[in-house]
Order: structure tokens, then C-alpha cells, then sequence
């Protein structure tokens, strides 16, 4: 920077330092009050303009408030049509186990909600909210509504467990319904399967998506459980036992196990 440049920024600076300490003067003196009022009087319609669109004392603007008012009534409204559309399909579920109820007129079923399932994850049962003082016992099927669910193998006073058809434990005497082989379905959860039948004579010949049953058959036959409720359906090739003469066939269950929300309980089967 040169000379003449050095004492110009020099001059500029005393010059706005004058400046302040005269204002600084004036102000103490109450002489600017008449121009700060002035200003005030012109700025105050922009200051509060920009006070509100920044809330700035923490409080909700007219829109603001709207808008939150609106998102609570959407908010209530898809709760409520959420609990409609649960309402709604517990409605069909017991309508279709009235309607099966009707169709099957020596049999009495007792509908339940699931409560509950297996917290660990680690079986494949139910908790129902109906017990012993219901009538519920040990061994009674269990369908949903037109499908064999499991079987009841705890009571308790108001709640039962059911295990479901497909955990490891679960066994029920089974049948080919066109070609009537006869045997017993195994739960396969566990050992990442689903259901299998076995004890089915070689000599049969399974038809690939043939409803499996429950039997009613001697030697295949599990108490309480009437015959005629669909299990599922042949799924693939049947896995030949030679030792045995026997096969093994996959099923492929009918039941949605992981989307049970009402079931029904028989409780009683005429001439049983």
C-alpha cells in the first residue's frame, strides 16, 4: 500500500471514530429520540412480520396451529379406520366358522381370538382366550375355519395353547383324499420344512396337489379329531422307504399359520 493510500484508510478511521463518540454523545443526551422513534415507527410492521414467520416466542402460528389440528384428525381417522378393518375381518372370520358350523350339524365349534404366540419363536404354538371354564380340553381340534389348525395341548382356566400342525411335536392320523392312502402327518417347522406324511403304503400313488385329510380310518385315526378337515396338499415326489415299504409326501399346508387371528375350537363331535 502507498503513502498517500496508508493516510486515507488513516482518515477514513478517525473520521468514523468521531462519528461514533458524537452519536454515542447525542444519544446520552436524548437529542436522537426523536429519529429513533422515527425509525422504529417504520421497521416495527417488518420486525413483527419476521417475528412471527420465525416464532421466535416459542408460540404456533394460525397455520401452524391448522395444520397440526389437521394431522391429528388424519392421525385418528387411520387409527379408527384401522381398527374397523380389524373389526371387520374378525366379522368374516366368525361368519365363515357360523357357516361351517351349519354345514357340519354334528359338530359344535367354540370361536376364539389368538392372544398370543410363541415369544421365542423357537415352537409353533398359540395362546387362545378360552379355557376350562369354557369347556375346553386336552385334545380338542382346533380349525381356522375350514382348515385343521393344531390341537390343544394346555388348559388353563380362561386361556388354552394350541399347537399348531406343523411344529416338530404335532402328529395327526391323515389321508389322501382321492387316492386314500392313509398314514400320519408330522410337523416339519423345526427341521425347515413344513408338514410331511408318512406311513403311506408304496403301493399308492399320490396325485401332485391332492388334498390331505384327517382320518377316521383304524390305525390312523387321533382321538377327538374328526375326520374330514383339509390339512393341506401333496406337494412334489413322494421319498420311497424300502426298508419300510412305505413313502414319505410333502404337504403343503392349507392353514395361514402366521396370520391366525380367530380360530375355532371343536368341542364336541357327534357320535364321539
Amino acid at each position: 500500500m502507498t503513502t498517500l493510500g496508508i493516510r486515507h484508510t488513516m482518515a477514513l478511521v478517525i473520521l468514523f471514530v468521531l462519528l461514533a463518540v458524537t452519536l454515542i454523545a447525542l444519544d446520552n443526551r436524548h437529542t436522537l429520540d426523536p429519529l429513533k422513534s422515527g425509525l422504529r415507527t417504520v421497521t416495527s410492521p417488518v420486525v413483527n412480520a419476521i417475528d412471527d414467520l420465525l416464532d421466535r416466542d416459542g408460540s404456533l402460528s394460525t397455520v401452524e396451529i391448522e395444520l397440526q389440528q389437521t394431522q391429528e384428525a388424519l392421525d385418528a381417522a387411520l387409527a379408527e379406520n384401522a381398527q374397523l378393518k380389524i373389526i371387520a375381518d374378525d366379522y368374516e372370520q366368525l361368519r365363515k366358522i357360523l357357516d361351517v358350523e351349519e354345514a357340519n350339524p354334528g359338530r359344535e365349534h367354540l370361536a376364539a381370538k389368538v392372544i398370543n404366540y410363541d415369544p421365542a419363536g423357537l415352537q409353533k404354538f398359540i395362546i387362545i382366550d378360552r379355557g376350562a371354564r369354557d369347556g375346553i380340553e386336552i385334545g380338542m381340534a382346533v380349525v381356522s375355519p375350514y382348515y385343521f389348525v393344531g390341537l390343544v395341548t394346555e388348559v388353563e382356566e380362561d386361556t388354552s395353547r394350541v399347537t399348531l400342525a406343523i411344529d416338530a411335536t404335532s402328529s395327526v392320523g391323515a389321508r389322501l383324499l382321492e387316492s386314500n392312502g392313509i398314514g400320519v402327518v408330522y410337523g416339519r417347522w423345526q427341521a425347515g420344512g413344513r408338514m410331511e406324511l408318512q406311513h403311506v403304503d408304496r403301493s399308492i400313488e399320490p396325485l401332485d396337489g391332492e388334498t390331505v385329510v384327517t382320518s377316521d380310518a383304524t390305525g390312523a385315526r387321533t382321538a377327538r379329531v374328526p375326520a374330514g378337515l383339509i390339512i393341506g396338499k401333496v406337494s412334489g415326489e413322494p421319498a420311497l422307504d424300502n426298508q419300510s415299504d412305505s413313502q414319505t409326501i410333502q404337504v403343503l399346508p392349507a392353514a395361514d399359520f402366521d396370520n391366525l387371528t380367530i380360530v375355532a375350537v371343536i368341542i364336541s363331535v357327534e357320535g364321539s
